[in-house]
């Protein structure tokens, strides 16, 4: 078939036609590749000074690779580390005093980026960041009142300067601090561009037009690694350092990722080998052609040179020569086929850095398309509209050519199916020739799950900037020209309504379905004003739909798709404040109770019945939550990122582990004392210290050895949330909760078996009130009501959060009431030793007090001898005897 349309097809529209068959003839070039070193290593080459960090020469000498100018370790304290690539240079901060120095740059582009030129500078290495105060990493040119630059960082934030004196400019970027993680860290800077700061291979923040600073000062023309430059060195920063790299010229973002991939020795190269022959070109050096490349990767090369090269600019300029329906529908075949054989045998959908890739191929096929339209052939002396159409593993596709004056009601594309667009007819003029072209895309939706916000042209999807925008439909694109006259006015006929029906992904549905995120749909397309497809949403507006179709109507024809984007809810400011003074007062009414508690069960310790285990598992757990809603309220005075708030991390960890743990001697005591009888006094006795103290270390050791960073970096003096630590606190309060109900259901079921057989012994009826008290009673010691915790997780449920920072706050409050203010036990036992104290002679001393029972569960009035529940003398219950003062 191939040879047939070469015979029948003119030397021009073969052309064309090579386009969509180049794939077979990279296919078949890759099979001779050979193996060559990483292409990074070519752009590594063209550096002006390269210092590996890798050792130590001489009187602490460290060499250049390439410049010849050999740095030194300035101090004593040299530390070799496993770097990033072989090793890298460990500086002990103040302790050492050691930086590392590079020598005089004086009137160099290094220490003056005004000298630089129009090419610019690149500085590149990688970074450990041990920090806790501010510091800089690197520095040349001096302060930042002097001409040079400056990495430096705090706990909370790093930053990259460069100041030119000449114009007294300033140009600054934000990075997230690297933390105690080998980051690579490169800047770019030239007068036109401005400073662009990439993060391991990835543009991260620039600063394209800087700012008017004051000039005075003289600059230092020394570059310094680990301190500040300023004359006279201090403040030594402490951290790694290595592969430290000089170029003086700016790297182009596809050379900038081919490094970081060579250096982290990563052979997955997903930019064009035609990057780096540029620089072979500026070094006057001879590239290799030989690859190791696959010939998967290969391919991905030649389609992105492909869309990049200027061979698709000749079709506009073509003769205008016609296309018969046979050949333009094989033309078609061929052009989507090609496509779907490159975008399946690549990896872009794991990477989004190639949506850009796949909108060039989506506007290659739009103008190809678009073009084979206006040259189809028409039949003589036809009033009728000439269509051509087909389905393809790509897209389904419908080429028209309408004659004048034909009368058309309306379009739609596709004709079936519940995702079309479709145009008013009255929008049609049809005063002269009318060409459509409509592409139903299946598969590019995979392409487009990571899109930036930043780098598109939607203001509402911008306001959550760090939040990814992802495809939710199909693309549909479509053309008509001349273009229809359409409403500038979206209230307005006639428009464009294009009715989408959502394609997501399981991930994307339970994202969508979660009620603490809030889902935002946009009506978008790209928009290829500015060369590369951007997506947009000017001149479109959402009119209907829910989470599985949306209505769009837009006063514009281009190629449509839904965007979503999943925003997490916050709470607004004023649930914020009502919450936090909640949790501040009941903090504070729990700590002044626990304290009156563990007091009174000091006080009252030399009494036979608080001297009992049951009490000393209370005076345990008020004393973990004591101190651990103390640690509370002082660590929200201190700043995440800092020593005092990681070490606050840590005791709240453990403190409040240790509460949990606590509870479960609670609730694993009620059990014994009322279901189950197991274990003699002193063996439980140990075994409840180690559950209590024990465990809560052993879990906070191993969290601290395997995790130490994940301690107070984020938001608060508390486990982070993102890198799954904060499973070290909620799995274990899961266990106890879920134990501890398991327990409380045991229990209520044989108080009210109790309760009720106590009816029909003695005729009290109040068994449903005994049931409720008791419920009361073991809630607070029981943790049952963390629960809450667990249901407060979005924005729908805010009154378990109020329910939740109530009944926590005043846990201890409760513990007071329940278990010392309104315990029997302890009143009897205060009025006995009031009794003692008052008591002088000792023949009143010798009295025999009464002894006493407690009656809260029994529900007795003060002054009345509690009625035992003799129904458990009976034969059938003694060998089964359940303690009730345990409850």
């Amino acid at each position: 078939m191939l040879l047939k349309l070469l015979k029948t097809m003119d030397l021009v529209y073969c052309k064309v036609l090579l386009i969509t068959t180049l794939l077979s003839v990279y296919q078949v070039r890759s099979n001779t590749v050979s193996p060559s070193k990483h292409p990074g290593l070519e752009v590594l080459a063209t550096a002006s000074h390269y210092w590996p960090l890798d050792s130590v020469e001489g009187i602490h000498g460290l060499s250049d690779h390439i410049g010849n100018r050999t740095g030194l370790v300035n101090g004593t304290n040299i530390n070799i580390v496993e770097g990033i690539v072989n090793k890298g240079i460990y500086l002990n901060g103040d302790k050492g005093a050691t930086f590392l120095y590079f020598g005089n740059y004086k009137d160099s582009c290094i220490s003056d980026p005004s000298l630089c030129g129009p090419d610019g500078i690149t500085f590149s290495f990688f970074w450990k960041n041990h920090d806790l105060d501010s510091r800089f990493a690197i520095a040349s040119g001096g302060k930042v009142v002097s001409s040079g630059f400056s990495v430096y960082s705090n706990p909370h934030v790093g930053y990259v300067e460069f100041y030119t004196r000449g114009d007294s400019k300033t140009w600054k970027a934000h990075i997230k601090n690297p933390g105690p993680y080998w980051t690579h860290v490169l800047f770019t800077w030239t007068q036109n561009d401005g400073l662009k700061v990439y993060i391991n291979g990835t543009f991260s923040k620039g600063d394209a037009t800087g700012n008017v600073s004051s000039d005075y000062g003289n600059p230092y023309a020394d570059l310094v690694i680990g301190t500040e430059n300023t004359g006279r060195y201090g403040h030594y920063a402490t951290g790694a350092f290595d592969e430290f790299v000089i170029w003086e010229r700016a790297l182009s973002p596809q050379d900038i990722l081919l490094y970081y991939k060579a250096a982290i020795g990563d052979k997955a190269v997903p930019y064009p080998i035609e990057a780096f022959t540029h620089v072979s070109r500026e070094t006057h050096t001879t590239t290799t052609t030989e690859r190791s490349h696959t010939v998967r990767t290969d391919l991905t090369y030649k389609v992105h040179n492909l869309i990049q090269s200027d061979a698709f600019d000749l079709l506009p300029s073509l003769p205008n020569n016609s296309i018969p329906e046979e050949t333009a529908n094989n033309l078609t075949q061929y052009l989507l086929n090609s496509v779907d054989e490159v975008i399946t045998s690549s990896d872009w959908k794991e990477n989004d850095e190639w949506s850009p890739v796949v909108s060039g191929l989506v506007e290659t096929v739009d103008n190809v398309m678009g073009n084979m339209v206006s040259r189809l052939q028409s039949r003589a002396d036809s009033t009728a509209p000439l269509s051509i159409g087909g389905r393809s593993s790509v897209a389904d596709y419908s080429l028209m050519k309408i004659p004048q004056n034909y009368n058309m009601p309306n379009y739609r594309f596709p004709p079936q199916g519940k995702s079309y667009i479709s145009v008013p007819g009255k929008s049609l003029s049809m005063q002269s020739q009318t060409t459509i072209v409509g592409l139903f895309y299946h598969k590019m939706h995979n392409y487009y799950n990571k899109i930036s916000p930043l780098q598109t042209s939607i203001n509402e999807a911008v306001d959550f900037k760090d939040h990814k925008i992802q495809m939710a439909s199909h693309l549909i694109s479509l053309k008509v020209e001349p273009s229809p006259a359409l409403s500038l006015n979206l209230s307005t006929e006639p428009l464009i309504r294009i009715v989408q029906t959502h394609q997501l992904s399981k991930e994307q549905q339970l994202q969508a379905l979660n009620q603490s995120n809030k889902v935002f749909l946009y009506c978008a397309f790209l928009d290829y004003s500015s060369k590369e497809g951007v997506w947009s949403n000017e001149g479109c507006v959402r009119a209907d739909g829910n989470l599985s179709f949306s209505v769009c109507l837009c006063n514009h024809l281009t190629n449509f798709a839904i965007l979503m984007q999943v925003v997490p809810m916050e709470l607004s400011k004023a649930h914020q404040v009502a919450l936090s003074t909640i949790s501040y007062i009941g903090c504070s009414i729990s700590i002044f109770c626990l304290a009156i508690t563990l007091v009174t069960f000091a006080v009252l310790s030399s009494v036979s019945t608080i001297r009992n285990q049951r009490y000393h598992i209370h005076a345990n757990l008020a004393f973990a939550i004591l101190v651990a809603q103390i640690l509370l309220l002082i660590s929200f005075r201190f700043s995440p990122a800092t020593l005092p708030c990681k070490i606050m991390a840590v005791l709240l960890h453990f403190f409040f582990l240790c509460a949990f743990a606590w509870m479960l001697v609670e609730g694993l005591h009620l059990y014994s004392m009322v279901i189950k009888v197991f274990g003699s006094e002193g063996s439980k006795h140990f075994y409840y210290y180690a559950i209590g103290w024990g465990s809560p270390l052993v879990i906070c050791v191993v969290s601290m050895t395997s995790s130490l960073s994940s301690y107070g970096e984020i938001g608060n003096c508390w486990l982070s949330l993102k890198n799954g630590a904060i499973w070290a606190f909620v799995a274990p309060a899961l266990f106890v909760i879920m134990v501890n109900i398991g327990i409380l259901i045991a229990v209520t079921r044989i108080i009210s078996r109790i309760s009720a057989e106590n009816y029909k012994v003695h005729g009290d009826a109040n068994s449903v009130k005994l049931t409720t008290k008791a419920v009361a009673v073991l809630l607070p010691i029981l943790g049952i009501s963390w629960i809450f915790g667990v249901l407060a997780v979005n924005d729908h449920s805010l009154l378990f959060q109020y329910m939740f920072a109530v009944f926590n706050s005043l846990q201890g409050f409760f513990i007071f009431l329940f278990h010392c203010l309104l315990n029997s036990e302890v009143r009897a036992a205060f009025k006995h030793k009031t009794k003692v104290w008052t008591l002088t002679s000792s023949s009143i001393r010798n009295i025999n007090v009464k002894p006493f029972n407690s009656d809260i569960m029994n529900g007795n009035k003060g002054g009345v001898t509690p009625t035992k529940m003799n129904t458990w003398d009976k034969s059938t219950n003694s060998a089964n005897r359940i303690d009730l003062s345990a409850v």
